[in-house]
């Protein structure tokens, strides 16, 4: 039997209700290698759906075992060395291999609980107010405007990419929660993955001449290309305008809102600048509404697409601002003892589904910062 009999098998017993334990573990492991797999698995999902004239996914088994195959990818990832700048970056050369040594022999930062890294969840909100939380949910919705939406928390929202014959416009909304992450696919096929605490509002079916959504937070966009409807992402005070490209929009702070262009051509514009400033690719734009202006400058995109793909990658960035990252991603809150570790810079890399505990003990190694956690409250200090 090919592996992919086997996996298809593994599909159809998981929508019936009867795979085993491994055969989750197989399938979960399958989607995560490539996204096309992904792809396959919503077309035989719809189909099976219309052969069987299923109207919910309620009876379907969850992925009970998603998190059980994610530690294991994660046991056996090898953990960076961290490096540390105060003023000029100093590189401090420690071994991963004795970092290892050294953190099976030594107290983990945390002791008092058990601090998750974030995982996928939202929750969405249809047209007529009703909400679904999307923690181990799937569905096939029906909107008032006759398209169908399916919902699948492994999956994620997908609308039904067919034109429809109602041209109301009616909008729905995900929200990301802190400690969560979620992807979807608008009905002209633009993919959307969302950071943790971030919020997008968008039409249903794209039925005017402009296909405008509104973000709150972070994510990132694979607009499909359309010369004829413009794709237009708001951010507060910000548009971005594009046909067909790749970006990530960093809109957690709405005075301070940064644009990324991976590839393609955007034009950014601000309510009270009469001009579009264009992109090209490799430009990071920083729209400040405090001063009315926008700046442009030449950057290595990935440390800011990286949280896609389920990496942090720092470079030479403060501590407060790698603080802010991870009280979204593991739900936490901080507090400085010692307001000067604020400004502290740190350089290096590591997956986002990383014990917290795990992750701010190489950070303690190469510097003289000191982790604390007591509860859901991480306390920031000087050793």
């Amino acid at each position: 039997m090919t592996p992919k009999e086997d996996t298809l098998l593994d599909i159809l017993d998981y929508l019936k209700g009867e795979a085993s334990e491994e055969q989750i573990e197989n399938l979960q492991e399958w989607l995560t290698l490539d996204s096309d797999n992904k792809k396959t698995y919503r077309e035989i999902v719809q189909n099976y759906y219309r052969m069987n004239n299923v109207r919910n996914w309620d009876q379907i088994n969850e992925f009970e075992a998603k998190r059980k195959v994610e530690e294991k990818l994660i046991a056996k990832r090898k953990f960076p060395y961290w490096s540390i700048a105060a003023s000029v970056v100093l590189l401090i050369g420690l071994s991963v291999t004795l970092l290892l040594s050294d953190y099976s022999k030594e107290e983990q930062v945390a002791k008092t609980i058990l601090i998750e890294p974030g995982k996928k969840g939202a929750e969405l909100i249809l047209s007529t107010g009703e909400r679904v939380q999307i923690m181990s949910t799937q569905k096939l919705l029906k909107e008032t405007n006759g398209a169908l939406v399916q919902v699948d928390s492994l999956a994620g929202v997908v609308y039904e990419s067919k034109e429809i014959s109602s041209k109301e416009l009616i909008y729905n909304t995900i929200k990301v929660a802190r400690g969560q992450e979620f992807n979807l696919q608008l009905a002209d096929g633009t993919k959307v993955w969302l950071n943790a605490d971030s919020e997008l509002r968008y039409p249903v079916q794209f039925v005017e001449n402009t296909r405008k959504v509104y973000l709150k937070g972070e994510a990132y966009f694979e607009v499909a290309h359309n010369r004829e409807k413009a794709f237009i992402v708001n951010s507060f005070q910000q548009d971005i305008k594009v046909y067909g490209t790749k970006f990530n929009v960093n809109a957690y702070n709405r005075n301070l809102i940064q644009t990324v262009l991976v590839e393609g051509s955007v034009g950014v514009s601000m309510e009270n600048l009469n001009k579009e400033q264009r992109m090209i690719p490799g430009d990071l734009l920083t729209a400040n509404a405090v001063s009315n202006s926008m700046i442009t400058k030449k950057v290595d995109v990935y440390p800011y697409i990286a949280w896609k793909d389920g990496n942090f990658l720092f470079q030479n960035e403060s501590v407060e601002e790698i603080m802010l990252r991870l009280e979204r991603w593991y739900n936490v809150k901080v507090f400085f003892e010692d307001n000067s570790a604020r400004g502290v810079l740190f350089s290096g890399d590591m997956k986002r589904y990383t014990k917290i505990d795990k992750l701010l003990y190489f950070m303690e190694k190469s510097s003289n910062m000191r982790f604390t956690i007591n509860d859901d409250v991480i306390i920031v200090k000087s050793k």
